[in-house]
């Protein structure tokens, strides 16, 4: 690993351009965030994935907070290790071309108590994805990666950009670009089963604090990119399913998602959205249709299940040739499956 330090500074008056030699992103000037000086660390990623033609998947990582900080509810950093280690060695067989964190990275974001230890391991797993073999992935702002909690303008998210940020992104081939000052906002870029994709990451507002500017940036980089496919990843958008175990009934929007859904609807290329966040049953599902295309949203988020998740994790695989998509929820660390009505099914994919 080569740590380089570079310093980025975020000026009053509006947002700090950074170059993206891979993709040049559209910068939209955002409320002044409260940081001065940022260090990042820069690794340099091993061989890129191989993907293979045909189906594919995409791994899905929900909130780790519990465990990374002081084995709340039973967690434990192993967990964590577990569903990276997993990714590591099924990339091939399960043909993974990209890997989503759906935020709540840690428990207590920039608090100068826990910080350096719980972004120290978080970088320490998440790397794993890096080396030897290079993994696209991105990573959702939650709420608790936020200091205080809640708050996306007020709050820092220093840590977070200091072993995430976009230098630290930069250059790579996946990487397309990020909102304002900062990687709290980004997006990426990739192509599987024939098919370009985006994933394009918000990060959490649910106080509406840097809404309209982050949205207006999402639709611009989405009708930048109407050619591709569109997932957005964000870390609170539903509530759990009503019927536990079934995705009979839709599950409703919390105020986040109804926010993002409305901003974002319009653009077709849009035909998913992921989330965490949201905890108890953990699991929700809901289709919507706007002008003749569909956008479905899952959530998954397993931090109030014993252990603090017990390792749980999603593959979702993309079938292209059938026009499906298939949901399959496991624990990396205990091998065990669960296949009830809203953990393992499968729904068109386009």
């Amino acid at each position: 690993m080569k740590n380089i330090k570079r310093t980025l500074l975020a000026g009053v008056s509006g947002a700090l351009m950074i170059a993206n030699a891979h993709a040049a992103a559209i910068h939209i000037d955002r409320a002044y965030h409260p940081f001065v000086f940022i260090d990042t660390v820069l690794n340099t990623p091993g061989k890129p994935a191989v993907v293979k033609p045909g189906d594919f998947s995409i791994a899905v990582i929900p909130d780790t907070q519990y465990y990374l900080a002081q084995a709340q509810l039973g967690g434990n950093f192993d967990m964590f290790k577990a569903q990276i280690a997993w990714i590591q060695k099924n990339q091939v067989k399960e043909n993974i071309a990209y890997v989503a964190h759906m935020g709540d990275i840690t428990e207590h974001g920039d608090n100068p108590v826990t910080a350096r230890s719980e972004w120290y391991l978080a970088k320490t797993a998440l790397y794993g994805l890096e080396n030897p073999v290079s993994i696209p992935y991105g990573l959702a702002v939650g709420n608790h990666d936020q200091h205080p909690s809640q708050y996306p303008v007020k709050g820092t998210t220093n840590f977070y950009n200091k072993y995430f940020g976009v230098p630290h992104f930069e250059g790579r081939p996946y990487y397309g670009g990020h909102y304002g000052n900062n990687n709290d906002s980004h997006y990426d870029l990739f192509s599987s089963g024939g098919v370009d994709f985006i994933v394009l990451f918000l990060e959490y507002d649910v106080f509406n604090e840097d809404q309209a500017g982050m949205y207006a940036w999402a639709n611009e980089i989405l009708t930048k990119n109407t050619a591709r496919k569109a997932i957005v990843v964000s870390h609170s958008i539903l509530h759990f399913n009503p019927v536990k175990g079934s995705n009979e009934s839709p599950a409703p929007f919390n105020s986040s998602g109804k926010a993002i859904y409305e901003a974002l609807k319009g653009n077709a290329n849009l035909f998913m959205m992921l989330c965490g966040h949201v905890g108890d049953n953990g699991e929700g599902y809901r289709t919507d249709v706007y002008n003749g295309h569909t956008i479905k949203t899952f959530l998954n988020d397993y931090q109030s299940r014993p252990n603090g998740g017990n390792g749980l994790m999603r593959l979702y695989k993309f079938s292209v040739k059938k026009n499906e998509l298939s949901v399959k929820t496991f624990s990396a660390y205990t091998n065990e499956n669960e296949t009830d009505g809203d953990s393992q099914f499968t729904v068109p994919l386009f």
